[in-house]
Order: C-alpha cells, then structure tokens, then sequence
C-alpha cells in the first residue's frame, strides 16, 4: 500500500515539476534575441543539423509533420539539436545585433522601448542587472521610459512587456 502511494507522489512531482525543468534547458539563443516568447514545444531532431546548422531562425510555420513527430504552429527556431516552437512574435524587437540576446533575459522580456547608454552605472550595475520594473523619469541625464529594465553594461534596455 505504502509503495503505491509513493509511486503516486513521484509522478505527481513529475508532472507538476517536468515543465519547468524543460524551461531550464531552453538555450538563450532560441528566442532569437527576444523576439519570440511563450513555448509551446521542442522536437529534439539531430538529424536537421546537416541542413540547418547550430542556428536558424526559420520564422512561422503552420505546423505537421516533422521528424517523426507532430509540430505545432508557431515561430520555429532551431538551435542544435532541437528546434524551440514559440507562440508570440513580439511586433518591436531588436534584432539587428546591436542588442544582445542576454538583454532579453531569454525571453523573459519583449518589445523593445528604449536602449540608454550610461557607462557610469557600471560600477553600481556591473556586466548585467536585470532590475525589472520602472515608472521611468530622469536617468543618465537622459528621460527613461517606464518598462521592464535590464543593464547589460553600457546600456539600460527598456522594454514593454513581461512574458510570463
């Protein structure tokens, strides 16, 4: 009897804890900069490695077969060895390379705002800070907007939505 109640709990922990271990294993770079957001699904497929490389942002599909498996409709982006099936597409994100994926938060952020050089918070901030919400005001002899700041040293990156 003992045995079967504790077989209960271990699979109930596992289904109450297995969601967030896969979000743990999400790498930074299968937001595509914070350009997607909410994760819907990941299809490990090593095989689409000889034609995609370690890194391709692929954009919507509408879904089906791939790899053996049913793949949902969503932004795909593939980063070796699987490929991260997101649901939102922020419309204003960075993703000309002047902002660094780490400003994101992988993901945890989208729609960029702003980006406020001020090198001199560098010694209060360091290399990263993610300081989360600010009504915005005066900053750096600058004006910051109210959003979601992240210091990635030289810059504050502002941005407007939280992805839960």
């Amino acid at each position: 009897m003992f045995k079967r109640w504790l077989a209960g709990v271990f699979i109930t922990l596992f289904f109450i804890l297995a969601p967030f271990a896969a979000r743990a294993e999400v790498p930074e770079e299968a937001t595509a900069n914070g350009k997607y957001s909410h994760l819907i699904q990941v299809l490990t497929c090593p095989a689409d490695a000889g034609s995609y490389g370690d890194f391709r942002d692929y954009g919507y599909w509408g879904g089906g077969a791939w790899c053996g498996q049913t793949g949902q409709a969503g932004y795909w982006v593939w980063v070796n060895p699987s490929w991260y099936v997101w649901k939102v597409k922020s419309p204003h994100h960075a993703n000309d390379g002047r902002v660094p994926a780490v400003a994101a938060v992988n993901g945890k952020y989208s729609d960029l705002l702003q980006v406020l050089p001020c090198p001199a918070d560098s010694h209060t901030y360091g290399d990263f800070n993610d300081y989360g919400y600010w009504g915005g005001g005066p900053w750096c002899r600058q004006t910051g907007m109210a959003g979601y700041w992240v210091w990635v040293a030289p810059n504050w990156y502002v941005w407007r939505n939280k992805n839960d």
